[in-house]
């Protein structure tokens, strides 16, 4: 398999990723259901800004590509003040079990090593696996937190 790139997620993007968001598997542990093309575009709208409306945190959502098609996505959320980023990723149900989250995670954290972010954590669903294998594999530890039902994995980023 062909390793993942990121790209910066753009408006025009929804229509490809309704696609990869379409299979309701995806949102079997999370819930929620597929998105609309309306609601994904007026989403990336939202976020292709990269700040929150409040101006406190910068935003980072990028597609991954895997020969340049769209499998699914990496985002961080970096709060302008300091702080641990907040780091998620989805992977359409037909490229999963393939590595690719993981590989992308980690590209998501280079960059944000490289633009100094000192500490990063994400929250996963207790049980849910798959992304627990993911948040190992990128190094984040279980820290024993729970957060509206979620666990907290953290990790400090080395410089």
């Amino acid at each position: 398999m062909t390793a993942p790139t990121l790209r910066a997620l753009r408006r025009s993007d929804a229509a490809a990723m309704v696609g990869v968001l379409a299979d309701p598997a995806l949102y079997e542990a999370t819930g929620g259901e597929p998105p609309t093309l309306a609601a994904l575009t007026a989403q990336y709208d939202m976020q292709e800004r990269g700040i929150s409306p409040a101006g406190d945190e910068r935003w980072i959502n990028e597609l991954v590509l895997v020969s340049g098609e769209p499998v699914g996505y990496v985002q961080a959320t970096v709060p302008i003040a300091g702080g641990a980023a907040e780091i998620a990723w989805v992977i359409g149900v037909p490229w999963q079990r393939r590595g690719l989250a993981t590989r992308a995670g980690a590209l998501l954290l280079e960059r944000l090593r490289a633009e100094g972010v000192e500490r990063v954590r994400a929250h996963i669903l207790p049980g849910h696996v798959p992304s627990e294998r993911v948040a190992a594999r990128l190094g984040l530890v279980l820290t024993g937190e729970v957060v509206d039902g979620e666990q907290r994995w953290e990790t400090q980023l080395g410089a």
